[in-house]
């Protein structure tokens, strides 16, 4: 497979030099942002022991693309690592809404299968050749704008968290995942979009998605966006019978020159990051998509070139999960609870803020 770097069988993944510069490619933004996944799987792994349920968490990659064609106009790629119970459900939910490929990694190459529900449909096939028959076009380098790629905070990203966390694994389970969105699929469309964590929970399928981010402050009150893509995704998702648990970490600072490295080296501000979520099930999301939409920065584009379109969920739509510095268990309880459709307690902006800090 072609990336800016070379064919990806040649490519030296556990070399951090070249970690770095692969990475180094990707948004300042999303690389804090697999900082925050990566924290915040720490508090979902103690769901499964306060829940009482049958919880199992699937090692997969999922990456969802609207071709915009009128047939097989939703596509959706997802990248076993290692199989485990409930991926055939998930693969059957998916089969219903979206065209689903099985996608498997062998000797440096990606290889993808058609899927019928959980049943593979004829033979595996390179996934570079799969996908220039998918889009009619040929391989395009997808690049990031550099308005968007501070190197500092790559840096402090890549060097001061992400290669501590996983060690000898970057490769595998760092560099490898962003490869496989921006070199294997990205170039050939351009409405993708990835799936954080999914989840088998007893007979249903979850989506739990990481947000982290600061409110938008208006005379409605506090509220957080949502990119009108990403709301569409989760739409089809519901219609497949997959429910999505949307999670924001909330930036105690509220500007977007914050960087998300306070969550390792400021324990009074860190202690001031609440943790709020919501249940993006059916009704909710028809809810918000029949409000009007706005305009966001460049920045907030995938690749810092483009305006985005975005709808606001009020803040009265998310519960109070705690906050950072909480117990793990603590937190996962009350997500847990959430998800039952239990009682809940609304995140009030009273309580956000009270945590707000300053530069």
């Amino acid at each position: 497979m072609k990336t800016p770097w070379g064919e990806l069988r040649d490519l030296d993944l556990a070399n951090h030099a070249t970690a770095a510069e692969i990475l180094s490619a990707d948004k300042h933004t999303l690389l804090e942002g697999l900082v925050v996944e990566s924290l915040f799987d720490q508090i979902v792994a103690n769901v499964p022991s306060v829940s009482g349920e049958k919880i199992t968490a699937l090692d997969v990659e999922s990456v969802v693309v609207d071709t915009q064609r009128s047939q097989e106009r939703w596509i959706a790629f997802v990248w076993v690592r290692n199989k485990s119970a409930g991926l055939a459900r998930y693969l059957a939910r998916l089969s219903t809404i979206f065209t689903t490929f099985l996608v498997n990694y062998e000797d440096g190459e990606f290889f993808a299968v058609r899927m019928n529900g959980a049943v593979r449909v004829g033979e595996p096939q390179l996934l570079s050749e799969l996908m220039t028959e998918l889009s009619g076009k040929p391989y395009s380098p997808f690049k990031v704008n550099t308005s968007v790629r501070d190197s500092l905070r790559q840096q402090q990203a890549i060097w001061g968290f992400l290669f501590t966390q996983y060690r000898d694994r970057v490769g595998e389970r760092v560099v490898l995942p962003r490869l496989f969105i921006n070199c294997a699929i990205q170039p050939y469309f351009q409405s993708v979009w990835n799936l954080d964590r999914v989840f088998v929970i007893d007979k249903e399928v979850w989506i739990f998605e990481i947000k982290h981010k600061f409110p938008m402050s208006s005379w409605r009150g506090l509220s957080f966006g949502i990119n009108d893509g990403e709301l569409q995704v989760l739409s089809k998702l519901a219609d497949a019978g997959i429910k999505c648990l949307h999670t924001i970490l909330v930036k105690p600072y509220w500007t977007k020159n914050a960087t998300s490295m306070y969550l390792l080296t400021d324990l009074e501000i860190r202690d001031r990051a609440a943790v709020i979520a919501t249940v993006l099930d059916r009704n909710t999301l028809d809810e918000i998509g029949i409000t009007s939409s706005s305009t966001a920065g460049r920045h907030t584009s995938v690749n810092g070139e483009s305006s985005v379109k975005f709808k606001s969920i009020d803040l009265g739509k998310f519960s109070k999960l705690g906050q950072f510095s909480d117990p793990a268990r603590e937190i996962a309880s009350n997500m847990s609870a959430l998800m039952d459709g239990g009682s809940r307690t609304i995140a009030s902006a009273d309580w956000l803020k009270s945590l707000r800090a300053e530069l």
